[in-house]
């Protein structure tokens, strides 16, 4: 990313000059499943999922040698009004857990043969209180941004995108009623203990930041903080490398949503990986124009059901490869 004295202004310009996909040799793979599935439809659903893989890979016949799960971490003041203590010691208790302790998405991975890291976005440093102040200042915010775009690095050719931050939810909430409006409540309750709380917070939120509504990135800005902001770097940046990605829960499709308000074609190269059980998770998708390949009940939004759906992918491209064994001799 260029730097220059709109940082803002350089994102958008990402965001509006994306590659697009290999439409033909998406076509290809679709009628090749038709030919050999003699109208049975072997692969299912999943025959889209290999088509939508091969056009943004270039390959007739895709592979998937080197995924990673990638999952940001960050704080946020807001956490602290919602569900009180320390933002900063219960985060870091977070990002230990996804480190070296017991995190089931961990595990998943090392199934699926992925590479697994996590993106420490400040998480000593938390965003301030969304509905105090603004999150991040537009520096700050670019800065987390830059930050996310660096996940390409890795040399991934596809890749799963969690989220494990504190107070991240009820910034997702925010986010997502700035863009298509509706009652806090809508977007933020649930039947949790801290429900009343967080819908208080993106009610206040809401209307101390109502004047930015129109601009995505200062809706992400001034709700976001530092772990979503480097899931949007994280998506435009994988978009430009042509790299397919697999979003997880609320709040990488909060995240998501930022990029799609920015440009509506600017998620093509994203799967909803499945719908969890978060509340409003479903409408979110249904906003960002996504169908979840599975619905498995998971609550949590850290890249494990991704990763799941990873394993269906990685298994259908197999099956894919046989059908078409043939045309590689």
């Amino acid at each position: 990313m260029k730097t220059s004295a709109h940082p803002f202004d350089d994102i958008r310009n990402l965001a509006n000059t994306v590659p697009g996909h290999n439409d033909e040799t998406a076509q290809s793979v679709l009628q090749r499943l038709e030919s050999h599935g003699k109208n049975l439809f072997p692969l299912g659903h999943m025959g889209a999922s290999i088509a939508w893989l091969a056009g943004w890979q270039g390959r007739d016949i895709p592979q998937i040698n080197k995924p990673l799960v990638a999952v940001f971490i960050g704080s946020h003041g807001v956490a602290q009004t919602v569900q009180g203590g320390d933002p900063v010691e219960r985060t870091q208790s977070r990002l230990q857990e996804l480190s070296t302790g017991k995190a089931a998405v961990r595990g998943l991975a090392a199934a699926q043969g992925a590479g697994f890291k996590v993106y420490n976005m400040g998480t000593e440093q938390p965003a301030h209180d969304m509905s105090v102040q603004a999150s991040l200042s537009e520096h700050e915010c670019a800065a987390a941004l830059a930050f996310g775009m660096e996940v390409v690095a890795e040399g991934a050719d596809l890749m799963v995108l969690g989220s494990a931050g504190l107070g991240s939810a009820t910034a997702a909430a925010g986010i997502v009623r700035s863009l298509y409006g509706g009652e806090a409540k809508y977007w933020a309750g649930g039947d949790d203990e801290h429900a009343a709380l967080r819908v208080a917070a993106v009610t206040k939120a809401a209307s101390l930041h109502r004047d930015i509504l129109g601009d995505p990135l200062q809706v992400l800005r001034c709700f976001g903080g530092r772990d979503i902001a480097g899931l949007v770097g994280a998506l435009l940046a994988a978009r430009h490398q042509k790299i397919p990605v697999l979003l997880d829960g609320f709040v990488v499709c909060a995240a998501a949503a930022i990029v799609h308000e920015m440009n509506p074609d600017g998620l093509a190269h994203c799967q909803a990986a499945h719908m969890s059980v978060e509340p409003a998770h479903g409408a979110l998708l249904d906003r960002i124009e996504k169908t979840p390949l599975f619905e498995l009940g998971i609550g949590i939004g850290d890249g494990s059901g991704a990763t799941i759906a990873l394993g269906a992918l990685k298994a259908a491209v197999s099956g894919y490869k046989e059908l078409t064994r043939d045309a590689e001799e």
